[in-house]
C-alpha cells in the first residue's frame, strides 16, 4: 500500500468509488475496499485489492494509484496471480487530485469524469 497525504487518499477514494461504481453500471458484480455499500475483495496473494469485479465468465482486479509508480510489488503479485487463470486480468489506473482516471481500461469501460 502506497504512503499517501490525506489529499491523495481522498483522491485514491474517489477514484475507487468511481471505478466501482462505472463497472457496477456496466454490469459487474462490484467488491471494492473501505467503500460503503460494497463488499471487501477477497485476498490475493497478501494484498486486499481496490476492486474485484465478476461479469459471466470474466473477473477484474483493479488498483486505483494516484501516482504511476506507487506498488509496484503489490501489482506484480496480483499479475502473476491473473496470469494462472483464464478470464482474469489485473488492470490499475491512476487518477488525478478529484479520483478521475487518467486514461482508458480494457473491456471498452469508459471513463468515470
Amino acid at each position: 500500500m502506497a504512503f499517501r497525504s490525506i489529499a491523495g487518499q481522498n483522491a485514491h477514494d474517489k477514484g475507487v468509488y468511481r471505478e466501482a461504481m462505472n463497472l457496477q453500471r456496466n454490469g459487474w458484480y462490484v467488491m471494492a475496499d473501505h467503500i460503503p455499500g460494497f463488499d471487501r475483495p477477497p485476498e490475493i496473494e497478501g494484498y486486499i485489492p481496490d476492486i474485484y469485479a465478476i461479469k459471466s465468465d470474466l473477473t477484474c482486479i483493479l488498483e486505483v494509484e494516484t501516482a504511476f509508480d506507487d506498488d509496484l510489488e503489490q501489482h506484480n503479485a496480483f499479475r502473476e496471480y491473473a496470469g494462472h487463470f483464464p478470464g482474469i486480468s489485473f488492470l490499475r489506473c491512476v487518477v488525478n487530485t478529484a479520483g478521475c482516471r487518467l486514461g482508458d481500461l480494457e473491456f471498452g469501460l469508459q471513463a468515470a469524469c
